[in-house]
């Protein structure tokens, strides 16, 4: 039988999501809880592959189980086996075809930047704290209306692991301002490696007066990675929710 789960994680006692050589990483802690009292080999696969030290409210993952479990046992179960950074928020039956990551529409995350000249130490590693960033917010506005649309993102992944094929589709991307705390929504339908980072980044650098709002059209059309703003700190940037075609979690409607 497949299952889904919504997990929620701190990122920064992590190295990333997908299981690496000799590092502790959220998909691997996963597996363990999972077989820990399933008593069998479980490959977990996720919706959204996030680096080390980001974080996640609504990550989405799906298995296989060769026996059914009620799914409270396997949140209540699965959080006793897990260390207390990841918790199981949700499960769910799901169609022998439904796969978290190729299953999903949209993804949507959240980045958070502090800009007061000192910080609140319960929230300092899940912001990016520019001290006394004297930002333009109706350039920053400009910059998120810019993003939005189908573009060419090769300036905003990792020029060690950028795709052939570098189009991703923004459905949106807004900003709102609140005090001190400026907090990015952005909605597409796939990111590559740091391209939500590297757009904050690039974002920083046009509010900041660095570089021209109009330099993004030049960027958007396909250019080199160097040609963009500098990757923005993992500690900001929060895997939201993601999107299906029917809702998974009755208690949510998402």
């Amino acid at each position: 039988m497949k299952y889904a789960i919504k997990i929620a994680y701190d990122g920064g006692y992590f190295s990333g999501w997908q299981k690496q050589p000799g590092r502790t990483t959220v998909q691997e802690s996963v597996e363990k809880a999972l077989k820990a009292f399933c008593h069998q080999d479980v490959s977990v696969h996720g919706a959204g592959r996030t680096d080390k030290g980001v974080h996640a409210l609504g990550q989405v993952a799906s298995f296989e189980l060769k026996d059914p479990l009620p799914l409270e046992t396997i949140i209540s179960a699965g959080n006793a086996h897990l260390p207390d950074q990841i918790r199981l928020m949700e499960a769910a039956h799901v169609d022998e075809s439904f796969h978290a990551r190729y299953s999903a529409l949209w993804r949507e995350y959240v980045y958070h930047v502090w800009t007061g000249a000192s910080c609140y130490p319960h929230i300092r590693n899940y912001v990016w704290w520019k001290r006394r960033a004297d930002w333009d917010m109706e350039k920053v506005r400009s910059a998120c209306r810019k993003f939005t649309g189908t573009h060419d993102f090769r300036a905003f992944c990792r020029a060690s692991e950028c795709p052939p094929n570098a189009v991703r589709y923004i459905a949106r991307m807004t900003v709102a301002k609140r005090g001190p705390l400026v907090r990015f929504r952005i909605r597409g339908n796939a990111f590559l490696t740091n391209m939500v980072r590297i757009m904050i980044g690039t974002t920083d650098h046009i509010a900041s007066g660095a570089c021209s709002l109009e330099i993004l059209d030049y960027l958007l059309s396909g250019a080199n990675r160097e040609e963009a703003g500098p990757t923005a700190p993992a500690q900001g940037l929060i895997l939201q929710k993601i999107g299906y075609g029917v809702p998974l979690w009755p208690s949510a409607g998402s």
